[in-house]
């Protein structure tokens, strides 16, 4: 059975990005679906494992800490969604669409793969979920 669960539902319900395509209908249960499953679906989970593979020595992870928290998921998807929306638009004001940020990278590096993530390292390893508040 395909997984139709959203990458990024609990960053979504934590307001750390957004998607058009998200069920929001779901947001009490904890869990989202992916309102067009197939291409979408498979295009947030790559870009998850590509966050995953590239924050491998920032996470700690080894081969035989495999496993990761629930931090340490909110770091990689969130910290790496923010810093891929930093290094595209400059702004680190605004939450992040997850398919505007794809797109995005897609028309300027050719694929997902091609983005430069290693200047989103530090976005990864900083990210933190209780939000700054101003005073």
């Amino acid at each position: 059975m395909k997984d139709t669960l959203c990458p990024f539902s609990k960053p979504i319900i934590g307001n750390w990005c957004q998607c058009k395509l998200a069920n929001l209908e779901e947001r009490c249960a904890g869990k989202m679906i992916c309102k067009q499953s197939d291409k979408h679906l498979a295009t947030c989970h790559e870009l998850v494992n590509i966050f995953k593979e590239k924050s491998r020595f920032v996470l700690a992870l080894t081969e035989k800490k495999n496993e990761l928290t629930h931090m340490q998921l909110m770091k990689i998807r969130c910290g790496g969604l923010q810093g891929m929306h930093r290094v595209l638009s400059g702004d680190t004001t605004h939450v992040p669409d997850v398919l505007e940020t794809i797109n995005e990278t897609r028309l300027r590096f050719g694929s997902l793969s091609q983005f430069p993530f290693s200047e989103i390292i530090k976005d990864i390893r900083d990210f933190s979920h209780r939000k700054k508040t101003s005073r």
